[in-house]
């Protein structure tokens, strides 16, 4: 009778083939990679003087990115997981993301982790050896900072990916970001991306008779973290005659779309990602004629109020006004130092960014004084933040000579402000 095959643990076995001595292909192509960190730090000659046992220790500690993981997928629409799979992919893939700005090399996000992996690995090496290979690598040492900055920074890119992705009345979007080290499949630091499907926080608004839905306001922090904005009703100034001592902030879509049409040609990705940051460190309320504004913020620069009202212990975001338009501070100075209708600001185009940014006065001095006079200079200076933008030629001789006419009795073109008029009639009624 033959005797009883003893069973094979596979596992074993798995680990004994991935071991960096076992896997000749992985081990050469992770060696280039940090070849040609070496090279382009500086430290081509360094990595000649590595021994076998040497690289092969490097290898042994690789750095090892793993796929986006999703929490919730069925929750996560077809959008969302093609987006944020493709932004883990070229983040460390591409040099777009480049994790040391100031770098004069171009490495990847993953060839710069290779590198501080690599980096890390040498406190492992013993006596004089070890002074002397650290030595040898300290250009890489300085061009690449520390291993910690860098996790810094990523957790920076992530975070803000997310902010500037997410609309509060839709899915919202959490990724995080995660590292340690690992024995198995192969010893070494192992960093994974994995993308949270939250729900929105709704509910009902009844305006006019009509049903709306509003939605809360909140941001990502640093550390993954969903935190829900609640304004303090001691900002409020007494319009609010409750009991609560903080008010969940809440948003219509209908203020979102007039935010994003009344910054173009700013990007619809960056002014989420301001609105996130305005809430997270500059939120302020400002009680103008009776009506509550939330000035909003592009690169410290301000463009615009929101226009709020109470109702059953929450404040809701119902619009946005352009800086320049009626029922803000600015705006009705505007007015009062041109002699403009809020009709005829509209019909002139100067409520929104759109013939602002890039624009030029030239020696149109009289409106340049006028616009400093009332606080609204810094338009021509907001920054896009997108390449590609064309200098506007906007007539402002035209309107400045009409101006100087005296006024002049125009066409109602303004559907936007008689709505607006409307809601600010019910803001005042609440």
């Amino acid at each position: 009778m033959s005797k009883k095959r003893k069973k094979t643990n596979t596992s074993q076995i798995r680990k004994r083939d991935n071991s960096p001595h076992n896997n000749p292909v992985l081990k050469k192509k992770y060696l280039k990679i940090l070849e040609r960190v070496c090279y382009q730090t500086d430290c081509e000659t360094a990595f000649k003087l590595l021994s076998k046992d040497e690289k092969s220790n490097a290898f042994g500690q690789r750095v090892y990115v793993g796929s986006i993981k999703f929490e919730n997928k069925e929750a996560v629409s077809k959008d969302a997981l093609e987006f944020f799979t493709k932004y883990v992919q070229d983040f460390y893939a591409d040099i777009i993301y480049k994790l040391q700005p100031d770098m004069e090399v171009e490495l990847t996000n993953f060839e710069i982790l290779v590198g501080l992996q690599f980096l890390t690995s040498l406190d492992n090496v013993k006596g004089e050896r070890k002074n002397h290979l650290q030595i040898a690598f300290t250009p890489m040492r300085l061009k690449l900072g520390t291993l910690q900055e860098t996790i810094k920074t990523i957790i920076y890119h992530y975070t803000i990916t997310a902010n500037s992705t997410n609309i509060f009345s839709e899915t919202l979007y959490n990724l995080k970001f995660d590292f340690n080290v690992k024995e198995y499949p192969t010893l070494g630091m192992h960093y994974s991306s994995t993308l949270e499907a939250v729900p929105c926080r709704s509910g009902n608004y009844i305006e006019n008779g009509n049903l709306r839905k509003v939605f809360q306001l909140g941001y990502l922090d640093y550390g993954f973290t969903l935190n829900w904005v609640f304004v303090p009703v001691k900002s409020l100034q007494g319009v609010y005659r409750g009991d609560k001592k903080d008010l969940p902030l809440c948003i219509q879509n209908h203020a979102y779309h007039r935010l994003l049409e009344r910054l173009k040609p700013l990007s619809d990705i960056d002014i989420v990602f301001q609105l996130s940051f305005t809430l997270q460190n500059s939120l302020k309320i400002e009680i103008y004629k009776g009506n509550i504004l939330i000035p909003y913020f592009h690169i410290g620069q301000k463009c615009g109020y929101f226009l709020g009202v109470i109702n059953k212990d929450r404040l809701i975001i119902k619009t946005f006004l352009f800086l320049t338009h009626h029922y803000t501070p600015e705006g009705e100075k505007l007015e009062k130092a041109l002699g403009l209708s809020k009709e005829e600001i509209t019909y002139w185009n100067i409520g929104s960014l759109q013939n602002f940014i890039y624009s030029d006065l030239g020696t149109n001095h009289e409106m340049r004084n006028v616009f400093e006079d009332v606080g609204i200079s810094h338009l021509f200076k907001v920054d896009p933040l997108t390449h590609g933008i064309e200098q506007r030629n906007y007539n402002w001789e035209a309107l400045n000579a009409y101006i100087n006419k005296g006024k002049i009795e125009l066409f109602d073109e303004g559907a936007d402000d008689e709505e607006l008029e409307e809601l600010l009639g019910e803001a005042m009624d609440e």
